[in-house]
């Protein structure tokens, strides 16, 4: 009898080298039990649907790699969410995740089929009876569905489904704040977590910050400025911090908010810092600082900003090290610490 894990394995990787080919085979007997959907969308259609076939076999892998079935359920109500909107029925889904699995046998033995079906019936029973209002559930306000998915697809380096996801939610109506704050800076959170419980490797934590950041990359495209200009802003972080992404969603979003932001990216030696402020004239000095031990770099940066009293910019402090550094700020009448993208916009966009 093999391990759950071993058995897993396996079934991913013919999965993986079979998808192409069920996605196609599952497109077109769906076109066949219902030619009114090439009347209704054509040959894009019959694309669109083997596309989306071969997303459901990419979260399926991921899911069973991870051994987590709820996994799955959740991107079931994610893509029934998305579906719903665009008016086509939850059965739709049903129906796609059920000829999936009449397209098994030629593909897995009689043994690893049965671990399949027990992730397509959970996403199932989950797309046709708990329905996408279980969104709002369990905490994480009404982003909490898109976070655990996009954190699903961020683990398997699953790019275009990040980005599919992303985009869903803009369409939504979801601002990209909210998706800065309550789905990439949660789901790395989730992601520092299982690194730190040894559940995830080294190379799937750089791999789900390199899809978040292609993620972010793509929203910055798409932002404009919707206030007037408020002034010059420099974000950066100091030497030593090696933890970029908070910095860039700071950037990012002041950016959208009417700040001229010059973003240094994190590791950056002291003088370069001062430089930069100098000759950006900058009216404000964001400094993201991850690790504690980077407290003293920091520390050292302020110092040398407050004693240039000519060109000395607001400092806002933000990042990890200083939820439970609140007396560091309390040393330096010249900073103020705002612990997330929230406060600071707050702060700094009221």
């Amino acid at each position: 009898m093999l391990s759950h894990w071993t058995l897993r394995s396996g079934i991913v990787q013919k999965l993986a080298a079979a998808r192409n080919s069920i996605a196609q085979k599952v497109s077109d007997q769906f076109f066949l039990d219902h030619p009114e959907w090439l009347v209704r969308y054509g040959e894009r259609g019959r694309q669109f649907c083997t596309e989306d076939t071969r997303f459901h076999i990419d979260f399926l892998c991921g899911a069973m790699e991870a051994g987590s079935a709820e996994s799955f359920a959740d991107y079931a109500l994610w893509t029934t969410r998305m579906l719903a909107a665009r008016g086509i029925a939850a059965h739709s889904l049903e129906e796609n995740l059920t000829q999936i699995a009449s397209q098994l046998a030629p593909v897995l033995a009689p043994e690893e089929c049965a671990e399949v079906f027990r992730f397509l019936d959970r996403a199932k029973l989950a797309c046709t009876t708990e329905g996408p209002a279980s969104e709002l559930e369990e905490g994480g306000g009404a982003l909490r569905l898109t976070r655990d998915v996009f954190l699903s697809a961020i683990l398997n380096g699953q790019r275009q489904a990040a980005l599919n996801i992303v985009e869903e939610a803009l369409r939504a109506g979801h601002a990209p704040v909210d998706l800065y704050v309550d789905v990439f800076a949660r789901a790395l959170h989730r992601v520092g977590k299982l690194w730190e419980l040894n559940q995830i490797s080294v190379a799937q934590e750089h791999m789900a910050t390199a899809v978040t950041q292609y993620a972010i990359a793509s929203i910055y495209l798409k932002l404009l400025p919707d206030s007037p200009p408020r002034g010059q802003m420099v974000v950066t972080g100091v030497s030593g911090e090696l933890h970029q992404i908070g910095a860039n969603l700071v950037a990012d979003a002041m950016e959208s908010k009417g700040w001229s932001v010059r973003f240094l990216g994190t590791n950056m030696p002291l003088p370069a810092i001062v430089q930069t402020i100098r000759d950006s004239s900058a009216d404000v000095l964001c400094i993201s600082t991850t690790l504690v031990a980077n407290l003293p770099a920091a520390a050292q940066l302020i110092r040398s900003i407050s004693d240039d009293q000519k060109s000395a910019p607001r400092i806002v402090l933000g990042g990890a090290a200083y939820r439970h550094s609140s007396q560091f700020a309390e040393e330096f009448s010249v900073a103020t610490v705002a612990l997330d993208l929230r406060a600071a916009l707050t702060l700094l966009c009221a």
